[in-house]
């Protein structure tokens, strides 16, 4: 009988560690781009120039800094974490050096880690980011601002935002 209360309790421990798991790994999904919609679905240049490529993705020209992208104003909450992930085409370079970013309240930023995006390859740049205690939330993707990246232009594709159900502010 030990034995078998053992098991028993072995195996709620184990179910109750993968259910957190499962937990802490899926998120909903509460955005995905559709930049043919109207208006680019709401994106719009931040100091560049953005059109919609054949295939439905957003291209992005004309930069003169690393910063400079398209922008998409998020209803977000504070202190709630996003995990958001984007396709980055390049083919200009090599290597480029892209990260996702969110500006709050124009003037403080946050940012994922830095992915290579090698050339002519469709590449996932994901990362999670915890929004601050700010009004306005603006999502946008960049590249490292050096001389030989800033300029280039660039494509992006499916970007989407997950988090908790309720993650987006009414």
């Amino acid at each position: 009988m030990k034995k078998f209360l053992s098991l028993v309790l072995a195996l709620m421990l184990a179910l109750g560690c993968f259910t957190v798991f499962a937990e802490e790994t899926e998120l909903p999904e509460l955005y995905k781009s559709d930049f043919t919609a109207e208006n680019f679905d709401g994106w719009y240049g931040n100091n560049c120039q953005i059109a919609v490529a054949e295939d439905g993705s957003l291209i992005c020209s004309g930069r003169s800094a690393g910063w400079q992208s398209p922008n998409r104003l998020f209803p977000l909450k504070a202190g709630v974490e996003y995990k958001i992930s984007v396709q980055v085409y390049q083919d200009a370079l090599d290597t480029v050096n892209f990260k996702l970013s969110a500006a709050q309240d124009n003037g403080n930023w946050i940012s994922t880690d830095l992915v290579a995006v090698p050339k002519g390859e469709w590449t996932t740049v994901e990362g999670t980011l915890t929004m601050g205690e700010f009004k306005d939330f603006i999502l946008y993707v960049e590249t490292e601002d050096e001389a030989s990246a800033n300029k280039i232009d660039f494509r992006i594709l499916d970007f989407i935002v997950c988090g908790p159900a309720d993650g987006f502010a009414e």
